[in-house]
């Protein structure tokens, strides 16, 4: 068997991982041959076994990120102790997570100042929110407490001179104190709108967003 065949059947047994983890692989053996010369191919591929063992290898590596084992895809010792494809490949995705963190520590430092200032605005923003929603809640309180009471008094206070024969007097009373209650009755509609489902959906909706943002970050961990 020629190198060209060796590499031939072992893309063939590769064709069901991804191409750019195959064409990688195929690179990496392709570059060891090319290092030991046309005079040594016999040598390096009976030390490296058949092309399906190597495949074979290079997947176990691939899916569980273990070591592969001696003479199934490990490089010979006669390279001074060459690594593993899969294990070269590991320490290629360590060497580019570490890159990555420490763009992002750059990144952050940088721009830690814009980043403060934000999150300054935005606290500012939800305290300017909040006193506002309870601002507008203790006024629609005192506004409903206020029409209840006045529409119990002024109805009481219409009855009252409807039965003393001051009929205008005691309807137009009595008109007031039913528009007052409704009056109340319209603002605790308007409580119960705001606290039994304005403020659910608004807690379940920062929930949700709280919980996508956790689920992107532990992929990106992941993929990392």
């Amino acid at each position: 068997m020629t190198k060209e065949q060796f590499l031939f059947q072992l893309e063939q047994q590769l064709l069901d991982i991804p191409q750019d983890e195959r064409e990688e692989a195929l690179e990496y053996y392709r570059d060891y041959f090319n290092d030991a010369g046309e005079e040594n191919e016999e040598g390096v591929i009976a030390e490296l076994g058949s092309p399906k063992k190597v495949a074979a290898s290079i997947k176990e590596g691939l899916k569980s990120g273990r070591e592969d084992t001696a003479g199934d895809g490990q490089l010979p010792q006669a390279r001074g102790g060459t690594k593993s494809y899969s294990e070269a490949n590991r320490g290629k995705a360590r060497s580019d997570g570490r890159s990555k963190w420490i763009l992002m520590l750059i990144v952050v430092c940088f721009t830690f100042p814009i980043w403060i200032g934000l999150a300054a605005a935005l606290i500012g923003i939800l305290i300017g929110v909040a006193a506002v929603l309870i601002g507008l809640t203790i006024a629609a309180v005192t506004i409903m407490a206020a029409g209840f009471f006045a529409g119990v008094v002024c109805v009481v206070v219409g009855i009252a001179r409807l039965v003393t024969g001051r009929f205008l007097s005691g309807i137009m009373t009595f008109a007031l104190g039913m528009l007052a209650f409704a009056a109340g009755c319209l603002f605790l509609a308007l409580l119960v709108l705001i606290f039994g489902q304005f403020f659910p959906w608004l807690l379940r909706s920062i929930s949700n967003v709280l919980h996508r943002g956790r689920k992107s970050r532990r992929r990106v961990s992941v993929n990392e």
